[in-house]
């Protein structure tokens, strides 16, 4: 009987202690990007840069508006993608499905946008967004040292987080999401840390997702980020079909 309390008690801590430690890497990991009342204070933000598929370079805008607002344009063959949240709702528009007109998006790809509709992403302010972590353990990825974080998001969804354990920069996150009828494995490799008005953020990611019919392996770069731009809420909403 004894035993089986120690073991309970143990349990406890050990599960408290993991916890703990997710919330000290996280802590951290804000700190390296800048701090949480830089975060606090950026209001909306702006990237372009170019997206690389296979042998297609594409130019894409995406914006931010606190909260939870997102759009992405992508220039393609003389064609612009979008797709966006505004805060409740998912829409595209999307000329190579052959459509003019902007639509509503699936569910499920307006839960994926949604879930990315912060900048600092899902993991700073958690608790907030309705989701929790654990930490999983020190690892060694590809010889660098780091600190491995699982987050189980309010959908139920997973990700692993994969921390530097000198610098607390964000280097890796895997995932998976569906695709189709397929749920395919998707890593998203995070690089060349820039700072904006004290913000760092990585202007270069990495996507290695060999079940994607886009391909193995596409790259993001961002050319030019600003912070506090002028934007609206209509900028994300659906415009009316003509």
């Amino acid at each position: 009987m004894y035993k089986s309390i120690l073991a309970i008690l143990l349990a406890f801590f050990v599960s408290n202690s993991f916890a703990q430690t997710a919330d000290e890497v996280i802590n951290n990991y804000v700190t390296a990007i800048g701090g949480m009342d830089k975060i606090n204070s950026i209001k909306t933000a702006k990237m372009t840069g170019k997206f690389s598929a296979g042998s297609m370079d594409i130019n894409f805008t995406r914006i931010y508006k606190r909260p939870s607002k997102i759009k992405m344009e992508m220039q393609i063959q003389g064609m612009t993608m979008i797709q966006a949240y505004d805060g409740t709702m998912g829409w595209m528009l999307n000329p190579f499905q052959g459509s003019r007109e902007p639509e509503k998006m699936p569910d499920i790809d307006a839960k994926y946008l949604a879930n990315n509709a912060d900048l600092e992403g899902t993991i700073v302010n958690y608790k907030d967004k309705g989701a929790t972590v654990e930490f999983v353990g020190k690892e060694d990825m590809e010889g660098t040292d780091v600190y491995k974080i699982k987050l189980t998001n309010k959908d139920g969804d997973v990700n692993y987080y994969f921390f530097d354990a000198t610098s607390y920069l964000l280097l890796k996150e895997s995932t998976k999401r569906k695709m189709g009828e397929k749920e395919v494995s998707m890593d998203f490799i995070y690089g060349n840390y820039k700072a904006t008005d004290g913000f760092l953020y990585p202007w270069s990611v990495e996507i290695h997702a060999p079940e994607s019919p886009m391909g193995a392996s596409q790259k993001a770069v961002i050319e030019k980020m600003e912070l506090n731009v002028a934007t609206e809420d209509a900028d994300y909403s659906m415009p009316e079909k003509k």
